[in-house]
């Protein structure tokens, strides 16, 4: 089921990349009010033409004045207070038109909570249209809110238009919408309303996700039986049989949709993948070319057709896709496009060519990415050095990222049992080339740190602050190392109390702080950060900070509750087991269950 719900996942998030805008954008303009670029022409337009909708007997002196002073308002730019003058009319008059333009007007104004007002008036006034629908439903999508768009656009659907729910739900998925909050508003509409063939499309592609292949089937049957004729069913019974790896039925299900929609390249693709999975690499290469050709300028549906290639061990067709975007200046900011077309040299055991390309990576998301597989490949080589100089020669050409890239040397020496080689670089590329570099010198104080070399951690840290007396991570590592490994605690308390000052929301700070406060005998306080930090940062560290200073006020039985909580949480926890050698007594009474990789809390913790 789990391969299942990956496969599916691929396929929206490139099925997405060829489908119009399901959800109209607030930001953006009805389209009756888009011909335009000047507001003022249409506003006035938008003015002239609410007051002839509207029943002449109602538009009174005192409306004519207020759609002026609207009219007034959107001419000077000030679109928000011509929304709420059309709103405040519409209300006064219960008129659809005035409705209309207040979320016209609305949109302009880029103010979520007045289009939202605005589209429930015209929604109240107007049971017809589909329009406010479909912009509430944008409202609840942009705010996470997956069942309340759903619940919206099935009233649309129930009102015989299309609401096009099958592009809904594929946007919703690849936006991050459980199967399970769709399904819910989708079963009580299909209770009341049976024989919706595009809701039971709908929701047999959610059951698909979920691995109910029979009740899925089920759906489609009676889909098919109420209107064959719709390519939402094909499309739909093409993507499950791929999913049931019947490869020969998926391509026959997206001809037959195809047959229906020639100009829907959902279909072109469903065919490219069926091919694909029938490992015809020529069959499926003509239908991607057929998808580039009508979408020449289209990055993101290339590069995910370079991930389905990869995916499947065809690195040279997907070479072949990714050569006119390599070559298009215009697309030289795509970290994505070199890390992909890397990845393909490297399937193919083209190792310079892998890392010629991995090294163009731009400064951005995939840069450390880039540089790290880079090493990873010399250095599965034993080609130290290699890696070394290739490091060298990027810091060169991205001076912004030099002390990332230093500290992905000196971890490749330490890894590789050269940690004094490391010590060495970093000494002497500080002297020769980077003295004022805050970065590497910080990086220097925290290697001190875990050389256990206080003397010369200090040094560093104190020209750090003299630098910049406001470094918050200079001032927090600086007081936590003072507090854990000194009986200096007064001077670490004024350390980390400047740095809370600074950062009173950074989780690390408060941890140190509340740390330094336990060090001091002054556990209320430690316990309060302590919680605090937890809340903020879950992290096994800070869980056995916190479990110690509780237990250290007597408070054993809620210091067990989090030491249980945490090691069901974290697959590792170091510090917790450090703790548990110092103070057997705190080890849980019952064993905890098994950790796991879940960010969520366990039955077993108490959330401090």
């Amino acid at each position: 089921m789990r391969t299942r719900m990956r496969q599916r996942t691929l396929w929206l998030s490139m099925a997405a990349l060829l489908l119009p805008t399901t959800l109209c954008p607030l930001s953006t303009m009805a389209a009756d009010t888009s011909t335009s670029p000047d507001v003022s022409v249409r506003a006035s337009d938008d003015m002239t033409r609410a007051q002839d909708e509207a029943a002449p007997e109602r538009l009174d002196g005192a409306t004519f004045g207020a759609l002026l002073g609207a009219d007034i308002a959107a001419q000077r730019g000030d679109t928000g207070l011509a929304a709420r003058t059309y709103l405040q009319q519409s209300r006064r008059h219960s008129d659809i038109a005035l409705a209309r333009r207040a979320t016209q007007m609305a949109r302009l104004s880029n103010d979520p909570q007045l289009v939202v007002a605005a589209a429930n008036r015209w929604a109240a006034l107007d049971r017809e249209s589909a329009t406010p629908r479909r912009i509430l439903a944008a409202a609840a999508a942009g705010q996470g809110e997956w069942a309340t768009a759903m619940a919206l656009l099935l009233e649309v659907d129930a009102s015989g238009q299309d609401a096009d729910l099958e592009s809904f739900l594929e946007e919703a998925i690849t936006s991050g919408a459980s199967p399970e909050e769709l399904q819910a508003p989708l079963e009580s509409y299909l209770k009341r309303h049976p024989d919706q063939p595009h809701a039971l499309i709908t929701r047999a592609l959610l059951q698909s996700l979920q691995g109910n292949n029979d009740a899925a089937d089920q759906d489609l049957e009676r889909a098919q039986t109420l209107d064959a004729s719709l390519p939402a069913l094909w499309l739909a019974r093409s993507q499950i049989a791929l999913d049931h790896e019947d490869a020969a039925k998926a391509l026959e299900y997206a001809r037959r949709g195809h047959e229906l929609s020639s100009d829907d390249n959902r279909f072109i693709l469903a065919m490219a993948q069926a091919n694909l999975a029938m490992n015809d690499v020529d069959a499926a290469e003509k239908q991607f070319d057929r998808l580039m050709q009508d979408m020449p300028d289209n990055l993101q549906l290339r590069l995910a057709l370079a991930r389905l290639y990869l995916r499947n061990d065809h690195p040279e067709a997907a070479q072949r896709l990714l050569k006119p975007a390599l070559e298009d200046d215009g697309a030289a900011t795509s970290g994505e496009l070199y890390m992909l077309a890397g990845l393909a040299s490297e399937q193919l055991d083209d190792l310079d060519q892998a890392l010629a390309l991995y090294a163009r990576v731009p400064a951005g998301e995939d840069f450390m990415a880039a540089r790290v597989r880079g090493v990873q490949l010399l250095s599965e080589k034993k080609r130290i050095d290699d890696a070394l100089k290739w490091l060298q020669t990027q810091e060169r050409d991205y001076p912004d990222q030099y002390a990332s890239l230093m500290q992905l040397s000196l971890t490749l020496l330490d890894q590789n049992n050269q940690r004094s080689r490391a010590d060495q670089l970093l000494d002497s590329t500080i002297k020769a080339h980077a003295p004022d570099n805050d970065s590497l010198l910080y990086l220097r104080a925290i290697r001190a740190i875990e050389h256990q070399d206080l003397k010369a951690m200090e040094r560093d840290m104190r020209t750090l602050l003299d630098r910049d007396p406001d470094n918050v991570d200079a001032l927090n590592a600086f007081g936590y190392t003072l507090t854990e490994q000194t009986d200096r605690h007064e001077e670490a308390l004024r350390l980390l109390e400047r740095a809370h000052r600074l950062a009173p929301d950074s989780a690390p700070v408060v941890d140190s702080l509340g740390w330094v406060h336990f060090h001091l005998g002054e556990f209320d306080q430690a316990i309060t950060l302590l919680k605090q930090a937890y809340a903020m940062m879950p992290d096994e560290e800070v869980a056995a900070h916190l479990s110690e200073a509780l237990w250290a006020s007597g408070d054993s039985e809620q210091a067990r509750r989090i030491i249980a909580g945490a090691m069901a949480r974290f697959r590792t926890h170091p510090t917790i087991n450090d703790l548990l050698s110092r103070y057997p007594l705190l080890t849980p009474l019952s064993p905890p269950p098994q950790a796991t990789t879940s960010s969520t809390v366990t039955s077993q913790e108490t959330t401090p």
